[in-house]
């Protein structure tokens, strides 16, 4: 974990802007997600430090929480020897027409799943932004004693 944590901290943006996501175009396109979103620089989004990150782990299972347009699962998707669990407390009709083999969506809490949880070494809980579910998500993986990486964005919206 402390070399995965070292190449994390020590990508810079140029490494970063460098990784091609046009393999991503046809996928984003379909589900209608804003095109610029995806596609942005580093620091702007956070996508690129998805594809980057999904690539340290290997045969694991990673959790999206918060699926949404789908677009951060795909981004977590780009190494195919993890498997992505999406969770969204809300059925989210664009992902019907994201067809990635190692991407589970499931409507449901991810609060109810601590395995889940505990399982994870990488975790992105990206949902509404009013503190209350980050709030309980804190206080959960305090309960179970998680030891993973957990990377939340958007944290000047609450």
């Amino acid at each position: 974990m402390e070399k995965i944590l070292a190449e994390i901290l020590t990508i810079d943006s140029s490494q970063l802007d460098a990784i091609d996501l046009s393999e991503y175009r046809k996928i984003t396109d379909s589900i209608g997600t804003p095109k610029d979103w995806f596609y942005m620089k580093s620091g702007a989004e956070h996508y690129r430090l998805l594809v980057f990150i999904s690539g340290l782990f290997k045969n694991k299972t990673l959790l999206d929480i918060g699926t949404y347009q789908g677009s951060s699962s795909i981004a977590m998707s780009h190494n195919p020897k993890n498997l992505i669990n999406s969770f969204d407390i809300n059925q989210q009709p664009e992902i019907a027409r994201i067809r990635i083999p190692n991407i589970n969506y499931t409507v449901g809490n991810i609060l109810d799943f601590p395995d889940l949880i505990i399982e994870s070494p990488f975790i992105l809980p990206d949902t509404y932004h009013d503190g209350s579910f980050e709030e309980a998500f804190m206080e959960k993986i305090i309960e179970i004693n998680y030891k993973g990486f957990i990377l939340f964005d958007d944290i000047y919206l609450n």
